[in-house]
């Protein structure tokens, strides 16, 4: 995804969430998150079974909480991802590491659950390729791994408390992440962590 349209789209989804909302009290709060993530790269020949590649994910996020309804919410996550194949009857692994920064808006509904939806922007950090044939042949970094790609993203915030959420989401692949011979495939993932809110500010905007 170009960078400036999706600084844009970030920009576009501020000012609506902000608009019409004069004296409403505005909530900061930055914190850690963490949990599982599993992917699925859809891709040709398919992925053997377990089709979907379980590993971690770990950073840090900011919300913008305004009045009671709307969250803004933006994150840094490191997040590993991959697959393994069966490639011309050679079994193939290929890992990822990824920089996620989710952009999401988030709809209250209530003080416990909140529905999410947004765009999420993937920068490639760290790939590699094995093949596991007669010999072993690795190559690091994957010349198949592409350095970036995107997605949409969906999702629903369980609170936990004043300071713990659970988050489950899925992240929906727009554009290939992965080329194999000659042809680009998406990924998509699912993962289910809990953040933590470290600080909090609270003040009435707008006025």
């Amino acid at each position: 995804m170009n960078t400036k349209a999706y600084i844009a789209l970030i920009i576009f989804a501020l000012l609506a969430g902000t608009s019409n909302l004069s004296a409403q009290l505005v909530k900061v709060s930055v914190g850690v998150n963490g949990g599982a993530i599993a992917t699925q790269m859809r891709t040709e020949p398919a992925p053997t079974d377990p089709a979907l590649h379980i590993s971690g994910y770990g950073g840090a996020f900011a919300s913008i909480h305004i009045g009671r309804m709307l969250t803004v919410r933006g994150a840094m996550n490191y997040a590993m991802q991959g697959g393994s194949y069966i490639v011309e009857s050679i079994p193939v692994k290929v890992t990822q590491s990824y920089l996620q920064i989710p952009m999401t808006l988030l709809l209250n509904a209530g003080n416990i659950i909140s529905f999410e939806v947004g765009l999420q922007q993937n920068v490639l950090m760290q790939s590699k390729y094995t093949e596991f044939g007669t010999s072993k042949y690795e190559a690091s970094p994957d010349p198949g791994a592409l350095k970036y790609n995107f997605g949409v993203v969906g999702g629903v915030c369980i609170n936990m408390g004043k300071y713990i959420f659970l988050n489950l989401r899925y992240c929906h692949g727009l554009s290939s992440s992965y080329v194999i011979y000659g042809k680009g495939f998406p990924a998509s993932t699912i993962s289910a962590g809990l953040g933590f809110n470290i600080y909090t500010s609270r003040k009435s905007a707008f006025r």
